[in-house]
């Protein structure tokens, strides 16, 4: 089986999820938890360069999309919105359901 997927750059991916990407005043992009499943459906199937992942920064969940180019990966980094309110900074018990969310990702894209 041939892969037919195409080498992207960054501005070619941003532009593909700008429906997915919300940012109010003086706030860094994110983008909703929901809608994650839906980008990676977008972009994995269309391009071999870019690579999906989720994580921790500063207690805050993230979704960083790399793109990998001849001369370097470049990376944008999005906070993940719970419903239309970001998750809070400080939490007393560690929420490690965003390793859930990361399975069913994954069990997800083994279908492509």
């Amino acid at each position: 089986m041939a892969d037919n997927r195409k080498k992207a750059s960054m501005s070619q991916v941003l532009t593909d999820i700008k429906p997915y990407i919300t940012k109010k005043f003086m706030a860094a992009p994110c983008v909703k938890e929901q809608d994650i499943q839906v980008i990676c459906q977008i972009l994995l199937p269309r391009y071999k360069n870019v690579q999906l992942m989720q994580g921790l920064t500063n207690n805050k969940p993230d979704f960083r999309i790399q793109v990998k180019g001849l001369f370097g990966t470049e990376e944008k980094r999005f906070e993940v919105a719970v419903g239309d309110k970001k998750r809070p900074a400080t939490k007393k018990k560690s929420d490690l359901g965003w390793i859930d969310r990361i399975e069913e990702i994954d069990a997800a894209l083994d279908d492509f």
